[in-house]
Formats: structure tokens, sequence, C-alpha cells
């Protein structure tokens, strides 16, 4: 099976257009709050620490495991698209990947920051 995955700014609009379904990670810690992690994105394994620890985090991602599950793509948003939503879509890359599947990523707003 093949899974499609990505993340995106809630400040640049909506999410991708083929979404079936999408997690707000707008309510998480920011780590660009953090000094150490503001340069940093979600692909880089500090921000990606720090997203797992916070008490939101396993909620929002077994769900959506679930739905990637059901051949959805999932598509997670946060304010800048730079540290939770990538962090999180790494994160579920890396899931369905260890588990053998296909994955298409997608990180809708990065290129806007290099």
């Amino acid at each position: 099976m093949k899974v499609k995955i990505s993340s995106f700014s809630w400040k640049s609009g909506a999410p991708p257009a083929d979404a079936s379904f999408v997690v707000d990670c707008r309510p998480m810690r920011n780590p660009h709050h953090v000094p150490q992690l503001r340069e940093l994105t979600g692909r880089d394994r500090p921000v990606q620490d720090y997203v797992l620890t916070d008490p939101k985090f396993k909620p929002m991602f077994d769900e959506a495991v679930r739905e990637a599950d059901y051949g959805n793509h999932v598509a997670f948003g946060c304010f800048g698209g730079r540290h939770r939503s990538v962090a999180m879509a790494e994160l579920l890359a890396q899931e369905f990947t260890k588990s053998g599947h296909q994955v298409e990523l997608a990180h809708h707003a990065l290129a806007v920051f290099f």
C-alpha cells in the first residue's frame, strides 16, 4: 500500500486539496518558541524529540496512523509549516516506511524558508 503524507502552513492557506484527513498541530507546544530549536525544522531530530514529548502527540499521531492505514492522504498543518507539522509528517513517514509501505511525503511550506 502507498501512503501519502504532507505538511503545510495554515498561515499560507488551506490544506492540500487532495488531503482526505487533516491533523491540526497548532494546539501542540511550538518549537519556534525554544531558541535552540527555532532555526531548525521538523526534519531535525531535536525538533522531533520535542514534539514527541508533547502530551497531545500520541492521540494525534495514533489517529493519523489509523487514517493512513485506510489509505487516506494525511496532511499535518501548523501555523508556519516548519516545525510541528513537518515533525509529525516525518514521524508518520518513518512509521510506515519501517512497516514496509511505500511513502510519498511532501512538505509544502518548507521551500518558503530555504
